[in-house]
């Protein structure tokens, strides 16, 4: 009981909710750069609350990369990976399992199984297609510390949680946490706009990540115009230089 005290989100809470709520989470450790939270991926997605550690946001950028007629490579940001909420993944699993069940039966029976194309594609293996070349990019977004929340249905796109170094954290479901007993005043949802607001999306670290190669180009060819300009008057090499100078290990002098 004594965790809720570290929060204030938990102040109005009743007697009654913080034993619900002791009933419902649970407190994980997790390991340096573990992987602490994808959208989508569990059965049941939790709220985050960071106990101790601190822990990275980090954003895949999947780009295509297209070469073009000037010879020069262009970019474009490609569709990132669709994530459905916990109804559709519960109707996905349930798909999924009537049609192996019915398989197992058919086969059982000497009747010619279902095709695989019927079964229901997983969101998590989106096919890529081999024609395309893709590119991939990692950009650390943000980090949470001591008393961070996340976890509260902001947008997740191509983007996960990791630990910086040994991290515990305080797992609550979210169906629960955003029943109107625990969301008083709306206080999680606007947990939710301010981390989105603070946060930037998918589409704006992709225009920073073509800013970053105009200015890598820029950088590099003033770099050669100037040196092309001011050419060196008085070059001086590797043999130029005195060979007592060019000894890391010498006892001459002990």
């Amino acid at each position: 009981m004594g965790i809720f005290a570290r929060f204030q989100y938990f102040d109005h809470w009743t007697e009654e909710q913080r034993r619900e709520c002791f009933a419902r989470a649970k407190v994980i450790e997790f390991r340096p750069d573990q992987t602490i939270f994808v959208e989508g991926r569990s059965t049941v997605n939790y709220v985050h609350l960071v106990l101790s550690g601190q822990c990275a946001v980090l954003q895949c950028l999947k780009l295509i990369k297209v070469l073009g007629r000037s010879g020069k490579y262009r970019y474009s940001l490609a569709d990132a990976r669709p994530i459905g909420d916990e109804i559709a993944q519960f109707h996905g699993r349930k798909c999924s399992s009537m049609v192996e069940l019915v398989q197992s039966t058919k086969q059982s029976n000497g009747t010619t199984p279902l095709s695989p194309g019927r079964t229901t594609p997983n969101n998590d293996c989106t096919p890529m297609d081999p024609s395309i070349n893709y590119e991939f990019h990692f950009i650390d977004v943000a980090t949470y510390s001591c008393g961070s929340v996340f976890g509260v249905g902001e947008h997740m796109d191509d983007r996960m949680v990791t630990a910086r170094d040994r991290v515990q954290c305080l797992l609550i479901p979210r169906y629960w946490l955003l029943q109107k007993p625990q969301n008083v005043n709306n206080v999680w949802s606007r947990i939710r706009i301010f981390l989105e607001q603070r946060q930037p999306s998918r589409n704006k670290l992709f225009i920073w990540f073509l800013d970053e190669l105009r200015w890598k180009k820029y950088r590099h060819q003033l770099k050669e115009d100037w040196a092309s300009v001011h050419a060196a008057k008085n070059p001086t090499t590797f043999c130029n230089v005195p060979a007592l100078c060019r000894i890391q290990q010498s006892d001459i002098f002990a």
